[in-house]
């Protein structure tokens, strides 16, 4: 009866870790330190977000690489909320911070190239290794 009861205690108490314990996500391949800058022409792109999107390679469902660009272009992109991006292939898309042209109204008017907002017609790619050089990720975007 004793062995039955602490068989029992055992099997509960695993029961209750398993319930308990948070899913820890996406299992993700090492990821590599990606940062770089935006620019348009020579002068950088003071805001909006750069994502990052697989060529040939393939990421878990709902995984996204993803980084915001401060206002001096500098951008860092994170995976599953995790710096870094798994090594690869990839597309690149960048999507400016719209802000208001004076008059209260969002202004519409692309700082660059309308082809760099869409992963199918962008023209940006990157290969992230752990053996990349400086600025291997920086962004140099054409204006409109």
């Amino acid at each position: 009866m004793k062995r039955l009861r602490s068989f029992h205690f055992a099997f509960l108490a695993l029961l209750f870790f398993l319930v308990l314990t948070p899913g820890c996500g996406p299992s993700l391949p090492p990821l590599v330190p990606v940062s770089g800058k935006v620019t348009v022409g020579d002068k950088p792109l003071t805001g909006g977000q750069v994502s990052l999107f697989p060529d040939g390679h393939q990421l878990p469902n709902g995984v996204t690489i993803t980084g915001t660009i401060d206002s001096s272009g500098q951008y860092k992109v994170y995976t599953a909320g995790k710096e870094g991006a798994p090594e690869g292939k990839y597309k690149v898309t960048v999507i400016p911070l719209l802000g208001s042209g004076g008059t209260g109204k969002k202004s519409i008017s692309l700082p660059f190239n309308k082809k760099f907002l869409d992963p199918t017609k962008s023209t940006l790619t990157i290969q992230v290794s752990a053996s990349s050089a400086a600025n291997a990720y920086d962004l140099k975007l054409t204006p409109p």
